[in-house]
């Protein structure tokens, strides 16, 4: 088995526990880093957890400032932290990236379907420029869904380049 699939069930198992319950459950991740860590020991042994957990803690460093700034959830982070640990460091540094741009025009057209764009860049600026904002004004989106494209989307441009 080669460890891609056990990131792409990572970040599905995510998003569906996601899209059902509106988060991402501790009780999953805890089983999902288990789940990481001996598959990753399994399949490709002790430098493969020290190379994962070394894309973790990158990935930790990249997003907590993010869910200080209430731009990703607090189980997105953990969930793509898990992810990380069963990929290198530059995957997941470009699953970020990839994710970052679909979950953006996830959420542009999402508010432009829902007549609420002006709201939605209102509330934008709101949040860069540190000013309070009511939960219940945000447009939040299942991030899960827009990591699960950015790996798919690495995905696509590793296999192109015969990485995997």
């Amino acid at each position: 088995m080669e460890m891609w699939v056990v990131a792409t069930f990572i970040l599905i198992a995510g998003l569906v526990d996601d899209l059902y319950s509106r988060k991402v459950h501790n009780a999953l991740i805890v089983f999902l880093f288990f789940t990481a860590l001996l598959t990753s020991f399994y399949f490709a042994g002790l430098d493969k957890i020290l190379t994962g957990f070394s894309a973790m803690l990158i990935a930790l460093i990249m997003t907590i400032p993010l869910f200080a700034l209430r731009v990703l959830g607090g189980g997105d982070i953990k969930l793509f932290a898990v992810f990380s640990l069963t990929v290198d460091p530059n995957s997941m540094f470009w699953t970020l990236v990839y994710s970052f741009i679909w979950g953006a025009l996830f959420g542009l057209t999402r508010a432009a379907l829902q007549k609420e764009l002006l709201a939605l860049v209102r509330n934008t600026y709101k949040i860069t420029s540190r000013q309070r904002i009511h939960v219940n004004q945000l447009h939040k989106i299942p991030y899960t869904f827009a990591l699960l494209l950015g790996w798919f989307t690495q995905l696509t441009f590793l296999r192109a380049g015969g990485a995997i």
